[in-house]
């Protein structure tokens, strides 16, 4: 019997990571693709530049797939997951109607507010990509955390008439949505062309970004936490009851359905520090690096390596990108 594999989608804030898997859980190839800089006109907006999700999703997976040297049948399935909190405006035929807004931008703490005529869906950055890989318009219930007129107790949208209100999108402007593990589609002709994956390839909802990581680091019961290293760094853990007036944390849903991830408050702007820093020392670094066959981040890690614990007194507050209530801290 021949190997068999998976295929991983992970979309996140700076970039998009493909990668391969055996059923043992082995890599097997994996590729990635750098997103542009946001483009940031003021302290609110903070918008992903032409089509950057799907272009580096893309070069991504033509990265993995060259790599790959087995028999593309042998690929049972891929599984989308992406970044949460954003929103994708989208016109009829599924087309960006604006560019995609990521979640450091003010707008995705309101209500959606339909300026656009050109609107006709909104949905978030995994249901904009189902549609791009499948032709779908269908998204994963479990990335809509926010702004969003989710009930919680039944794993779908709301059907109270006051909180569509509240949230302001007509039912008839939002993706339909399904539970974890199910499959949202298959890879179109077009989508195979520009992403080298195989058609007719089932694509299977996750969740989003952080849930995602907890299940793949084995958290599967209330009696363990993680700690999550991305751009924004939080403590998770495991429960099943809906909290009420929860201080500190807040309740998501998790990977597993029915079963959520409470997760604490945490820094913003967490590991995109490691970036600013590395591009902050520039081409000296990059050309260091290179002379010693390493990756800038490696030879950051190298460098630090040396610096006593403490780094001699010397505190930096990451603080990059504060709360909205609490503007006066960035920065520091």
């Amino acid at each position: 019997m021949s190997k068999k594999y998976i295929i991983g989608i992970d979309g996140g804030s700076q970039s998009t990571k493909v990668v391969m898997y055996d059923l043992e859980g082995n890599v097997v190839c994996e590729g990635k693709g750098l997103l542009q800089p946001m483009h940031t006109p003021d302290a609110d907006t903070a918008e992903h530049p032409d089509d950057d999700l799907w272009a580096s999703l893309c070069f991504a997976s033509h990265d993995l797939m060259s790599q790959f040297a087995g028999n593309k049948e042998d690929i049972v399935g891929i599984g989308l997951g992406s970044i949460r909190c954003c929103r994708a405006l989208l016109k009829a035929d599924g087309t960006p109607a604006a560019p995609l807004i990521s979640w450091q931008d003010a707008r995705v703490t309101r209500p959606y507010e339909h300026t656009n005529p050109d609107v006709a869906y909104v949905t978030s950055f995994s249901g904009y990509l189902t549609h791009r890989l499948t032709g779908e318009f269908k998204d994963n219930i479990a990335n809509y955390f926010g702004q969003w007129p989710v009930d919680y107790k039944s794993w779908a949208w709301s059907e109270n008439a006051a909180v569509m209100e509240k949230f302001n999108i007509p039912r008839q402007m939002l993706f339909d949505v399904q539970m974890p593990g199910t499959v949202l589609g298959h890879i179109t002709p077009q989508a195979a062309l520009a992403t080298h994956f195989p058609a007719g390839l089932p694509v299977v909802c996750t969740t989003s970004d952080k849930p995602v990581e907890a299940l793949g680091a084995g958290l599967l019961d209330d009696e363990t936490a993680v700690i999550s290293l991305g751009t924004y760094i939080a403590l998770m853990m495991n429960g099943k009851a809906l909290p009420k007036d929860p201080v500190a944390y807040w309740p998501i849903m998790s990977s597993i359905p029915q079963t959520l991830l409470y997760e604490g408050y945490g820094i913003r702007k967490g590991m995109w520090t490691v970036s600013w820093l590395r591009d902050m020392l520039g081409e000296s670094l990059i050309q260091d690096a290179k002379a010693q066959d390493l990756s800038p981040e490696d030879l950051l890690n190298k460098k630090a390596s040396c610096v006593p614990p403490g780094c001699n007194g010397l505190m930096t507050v990451l603080d990059w990108l504060t709360n909205r209530g609490n503007r006066t801290n960035a920065g520091l």
